[in-house]
């Protein structure tokens, strides 16, 4: 959410709505650990705590950018230098 409210000028509760949206939660959810796990795992996100075969690194902020329409400069560097 810091980073819609940096890169988007939202408020904290129009970018908390923004994120549970685009993930199709509640944004009571967003604080629910397990509801974050299972959507962290689904979405191949990457979690807070590590989980063998998750997302992790620069995989897992591509799949953040995808899943929320954002830009992350370190995932548009990546794309840049791949050629993507």
């Amino acid at each position: 959410m810091t980073w819609m409210q940096m890169t988007r000028k939202m408020k904290i509760n129009a970018a908390k709505a923004y994120v549970a949206d685009k993930l199709g939660i509640d944004v009571m959810d967003l604080t629910n650990e397990e509801v974050m796990r299972d959507i962290r795992a689904d979405l191949k996100i990457g979690t807070v705590t590590s989980i063998a075969g998750s997302a992790k690194g620069i995989r897992a902020k591509y799949k953040i950018a995808e899943v929320l329409g954002i830009n992350i400069r370190s995932v548009d560097l990546f794309k840049r230098d791949l050629g993507i």
